[in-house]
């Protein structure tokens, strides 16, 4: 193999982004050698860490490689690979980086030869919404209330509506309010308007997805909220915030509704042996990236522009800003 290095994106520090020169190895048996096409830049975990937001896991600290949704063309493969061949495009977790060597077994789905690669690397920004409608076990009919309408917000949005739902959502903002009604939400509406949000799904939700970090949001998620209704949360509430005079487990909402309050954002990574993880990341994945090759789920609306991948920095400060009111951007690594 003639590819010897790779540059690899390392958050150093809060906002801090560095690229280093790493030694690619030659792939072992059930391995492959790929350099990578396109990213997407999921904003929640990318830019919570380049913010320095406190870590979700104690044991994550910095430095720390950041980003996976990764789009490659498989450059060599080891002598056990029977699923891809040199040429063959992958989607997988890698992390922003030129090249990378990945296990067969890693791979989360192989592209048609006329497949999308911009659009199946924000399969896994879809994935997240799509798992908190299976969590919440929302069905044809089922009144969900969408709180934020970043990348997460907006894939809840599509996926349950494709699902069946019947859907409102919530943001300050119009542009991403443009969006989730054309990935079908019957009405947006504004913060503080709690009765016309009910009104419009015809009563208080069976399920609130809530995408944001505010105890203000969770808030009114209990209040929307309806009897025996689920609150799925794919934020982090309180994250970044100082605890204040809310009690996020008031007993008015809380008790009295019999609320379901989980966090959804997780779900197995394989099957078991026996098929009881049937709905885990690589089949999702796949179900979800043929749905956005079939024409039924749009990537466009959230890929907002595209730079080349040694402009990360730059990206990550747009995103911040919320320059024209992006979403989320891709990293061009084909330079």
């Amino acid at each position: 193999m003639s590819i010897e290095t790779a540059q690899v994106v390392w958050l150093e520090e809060p906002g801090k982004l560095v690229f280093r020169d790493e030694p690619l190895p030659a792939p072992g048996a059930s391995e492959i050698a790929c350099e990578t096409i396109v990213s997407a830049i999921s904003p929640g975990t990318e830019l919570a860490a380049w913010r320095g937001l406190p870590p979700l896991r104690p044991s994550v600290a910095y430095p720390r490689l950041q980003g996976y949704c990764n789009v490659a063309r498989v450059v060599e493969t080891g002598t056990r690979v029977q699923s891809v061949k040199p040429g063959d495009r992958v989607l997988s977790f890698a992390s922003h980086r030129s090249y990378h060597i990945l296990g067969e077994a890693d791979i989360l789905y192989r592209l048609p030869e006329d497949g999308d690669a911009d659009a199946i690397a924000a399969t896994y920004l879809f994935h997240l919404g799509y798992n908190a409608v299976l969590r919440s076990d929302i069905r044809p009919g089922s009144r969900v209330a969408v709180i934020g309408l970043g990348v997460l917000g907006l894939a809840a949005v599509a996926l349950a509506r494709i699902a069946g739902a019947n859907v409102v959502a919530v943001s300050n903002h119009s542009a991403p309010r443009k969006i989730a009604e054309g990935y079908g939400a019957k009405a947006c509406f504004a913060r503080g308007e709690d009765e016309s949000m009910i009104e419009a799904l015809g009563g208080q939700a069976d399920v609130v997805i809530a995408t944001t970090n505010g105890w203000d949001d969770f808030g009114l998620a209990l209040r929307i909220a309806g009897q025996n209704g689920i609150v799925a949360c794919l934020g982090f509430p309180g994250r970044g915030q100082t605890p204040g005079e809310f009690n996020p487990l008031e007993s008015q909402y809380f008790y009295m509704k019999q609320l379901r309050i989980e966090a959804v954002g997780w779900s197995p990574e394989h099957d078991d042996s026996r098929g009881f993880n049937r709905f885990n990341e690589r089949a999702n994945a796949e179900y979800l990236a043929q749905l956005i090759e079939s024409g039924r789920l749009s990537a466009a609306p959230i890929l907002s522009g595209r730079y080349p991948g040694a402009d990360i920095s730059q990206a990550y400060a747009d995103l911040d800003a919320r320059k024209d009111n992006a979403i989320t951007y891709l990293l061009d690594w084909s330079e």
